[in-house]
């Protein structure tokens, strides 16, 4: 006996963003599946991060329906609660703002509000998924450290530990890469694609060969057009030059712009 399809994780049938009068993506028919690690590419002010925003929840959609799959069922975003939202996606965005001292710990133990609904305390399982959180994004030894003590990279490395506890479906990431060395960006990179085995991804990215390396599907935004489906396929000389407005070649396996 065949076995039924599952249903993407989150689809959009003819979405559009706007940010005041400017139309950043519109007709936007997507649909991402858990197991998929999709980056968006697309040269500054296309509209990356509003997409993320929109799909957290965070800015109105202008046109366009948005559905996540809650309990095998697709539905619309509108038919969800806060909490089973919650559950199903969650943001790292791309710029930090603490307002005042905070232990990395508690900063971490926030992730885990969805499932601490009817209880005021942590509970012994939360602190766990919290210090594992921090392990994975290695800074389990800033367990105690003051959030407004951290660097720019670190700071983001502790946000991204946060939306592990989180844990939820859809994990989305704005530019997870930026203020980090070399180094922790591919660390980032491996840990993107280790999550995307169980949930599904979706990165705002400015670097083309980190994505073109990492990444399982790329959604490419460009002035009134865009691009998307397998790295292989749409990670192109021909369709980069159009969403980037220069040339590219690629030598030795990475694109050059020229």
């Amino acid at each position: 006996m065949s076995q039924m399809p599952s249903l993407p994780l989150v689809q959009t049938k003819n979405l559009s963003v706007k940010m005041g009068q400017r139309t950043l993506v519109s007709g936007l028919d997507w649909q991402v599946q858990s197991g998929e690690f999709w980056c968006v590419l697309g040269k500054n002010g296309v509209g990356k991060s509003s997409l993320l925003s929109v799909l957290a929840g965070l800015l109105p959609r202008s046109g366009g329906t948005l559905q996540f799959t809650a309990q095998s069922i697709a539905q619309s975003i509108d038919q969800l609660d806060d909490l089973q939202l919650a559950r199903l996606r969650g943001l790292m965005m791309q710029h930090q703002s603490d307002a005042f001292s905070h232990s990395v710990a508690d900063t971490v133990l926030i992730g885990r509000t969805p499932y601490r609904v009817g209880r005021s305390w942590d509970a012994e399982q939360d602190i766990k998924i919290a210090h594992q959180a921090l392990a994975r994004v290695g800074l389990l030894d800033k367990l105690h450290a003051d959030i407004t003590q951290l660097s720019g990279g670190e700071r983001q490395r502790v946000a991204l530990a946060g939306l592990l506890a989180q844990d939820p479906g859809l994990m989305l990431l704005d530019e997870p890469t930026a203020h980090q060395d070399v180094a922790q960006q591919l660390a980032i990179m491996r840990l993107a694609c280790e999550l995307a085995q169980t949930h599904a991804l979706i990165a705002s990215c400015h670097d083309i060969n980190l994505a073109m390396r990492f990444a399982t599907h790329v959604l490419v935004l460009g002035e009134d057009q865009h691009w998307q489906g397998r790295v292989a396929e749409v990670m192109t000389a021909q369709i980069l030059a159009q969403a980037f407005g220069c040339s590219f070649s690629l030598r030795g396996g990475q694109f050059i712009a020229e």
